[in-house]
């Protein structure tokens, strides 16, 4: 029997992937603090946990105790994406962003390591394309929190990297999921509210329009997503529709961007 702990596990990405764990006869751990209570379902575990709660995270992990002390692979998909302006949005935006997406995969692997180590299983952290590709104007809080789970992401690798735990990062693009729509009601929040970007943003609400219209089904992600989790020698990084502009964006020099971007918003 293998064990699979998923933190966000009703995001679209964590759906897509559970189903393929199940059909693999992985018994899942699905955590997220939508479930009104913990329940069982044929091997699906369904735990009420706030990832932003130390407690909730302590009592998830009795919980997965109290049935197994192994879990062979442990991944959060519990995220957020924060647009806006870096002057305009309230100063508490970055602080919101981090506590989810960064110290939410953070606390989730420090306090299941101890069961992952007695599988000498796999973590698998979600970064996204932004977690590698130059900073873009008014995505800076959430690139700024995948930079941070790249950093992260190395770090803890080298440092298991003799314990027999693997450690596996997977940088999406584009996906079908309510975290995708909710970005069209962000930018057009940002384009009604601004003082200061109003051209900008709206200009870039036409690009952000035309990247979303790229869009894949999650089911695609769950493919690589699998191999991540099955492969006997699985790559370092996974990378899933990502941006081919974006990524031709960041080959260029950092004074060629600023004159891209220069350019582009005059």
């Amino acid at each position: 029997m293998k064990y699979a702990f998923i933190s966000g596990s009703e995001s679209g990405l964590a759906r897509a992937s559970i189903q393929r764990l199940t059909q693999l006869g992985y018994t899942v751990f699905c955590a997220d603090k939508i479930y009104s209570s913990n329940k069982i379902e044929n091997n699906l575990h369904y735990i009420k946990m706030d990832i932003t709660k130390d407690q909730d995270i302590l009592s998830a992990y009795e919980y997965v105790l109290s049935v197994t002390d192994k879990l062979d692979l442990v991944t959060n998909f519990a995220g957020i994406v924060t647009l806006g302006s870096l002057i305009e949005l309230p100063m508490d935006s970055l602080d919101k962003i981090i506590a989810i997406n960064l110290l939410g995969t953070y606390k989730i692997n420090a306090t299941f390591f101890p069961l992952v180590q007695n599988a000498c299983g796999r973590i698998v952290n979600i970064s996204s394309e932004y977690g590698k590709i130059c900073g873009v104007p008014f995505h800076g809080y959430y690139g700024i929190s995948k930079h941070a789970i790249e950093t992260y992401n190395e770090s803890l690798r080298r440092e298991l990297i003799t314990s027999g735990v693997k450690v596996i990062c997977i940088r999406p693009g584009a996906f079908k999921t309510n975290m995708q729509a909710r970005v069209t009601g962000q930018f057009e929040e940002m384009v009604n509210n601004t003082q200061l970007y109003k051209s900008q943003l709206t200009k870039m609400q036409g690009m952000m329009i035309t990247e979303l219209e790229k869009a894949k089904s999650p089911e695609i992600f769950a493919e690589t997503y699998i191999k991540a989790v099955t492969s006997k020698k699985p790559k370092k990084y996974y990378k899933t529709n990502n941006s081919f502009k974006m990524k031709l964006l960041n080959i260029l020099p950092a004074s060629m961007q600023d004159w891209a971007f220069k350019r582009y918003f005059k």
